[in-house]
């Protein structure tokens, strides 16, 4: 299997941006699978009828939402484990904590099982898809570099632009292949 990911730029130091940048390669998200075609997948050599498994996860979700308001955890199997957190305002006086206008930004915290991280990374390879700089998405880090090296833009397909402008002068209008 193949992950694919494009580099892009990142400060150094998330906290001082002013610092400079780095490369980091960024996951590229391939497609969006409802939870319809992933119960048709999983369902494929089964007994099981895709409808069945989209009602019963579906239960499943309904039943989560009850047990994270209680404050408790709750393991979806050999995936992992889903847990309620939030940031509040701090307060020099306890009593001057008003829980409903301080408590911010709740969210769901997944953590995967070693199990689902170990089938993941397991044969997993990564493909270099592009680089993402100045406002632009380069195909491949040789048009990247290419560009970095001739100040040229790469054109859709990799086709010379035979317009028989000679002027130099830049219409700004650039799209990438």
């Amino acid at each position: 299997m193949s992950l694919k990911f494009k580099f892009g730029k990142k400060p150094k130091k998330p906290s001082a941006p002013a610092e400079g940048t780095n490369w980091h390669a960024l996951p590229v998200v391939t497609n969006r699978l409802t939870t319809r075609s992933v119960c048709k997948v999983v369902t494929r050599n089964t007994t099981t009828a895709p409808t069945e498994a989209e009602s019963t996860f579906n239960l499943v979700c309904d039943g989560i939402v009850h047990e994270l308001q209680q404050g408790n955890s709750v393991q979806l199997g050999e995936l992992g484990w889903l847990r309620l957190s939030f940031s509040s305002e701090g307060v020099d006086d306890l009593t001057k904590f008003n829980a409903a206008s301080m408590i911010k930004n709740v969210k769901i915290v997944f953590t995967p099982s070693k199990t689902l991280m170990n089938d993941i990374k397991n044969g997993l390879e990564f493909e270099n898809v592009g680089v993402v700089d100045e406002g632009f998405t380069f195909p491949s880090t040789k048009s990247y570099l290419e560009y970095k090296q001739t100040g040229k833009l790469p054109v859709q397909g990799g086709v010379e632009d035979n317009t028989g402008d000679d002027s130099g002068e830049d219409d700004g209008d650039h799209q990438l292949g």
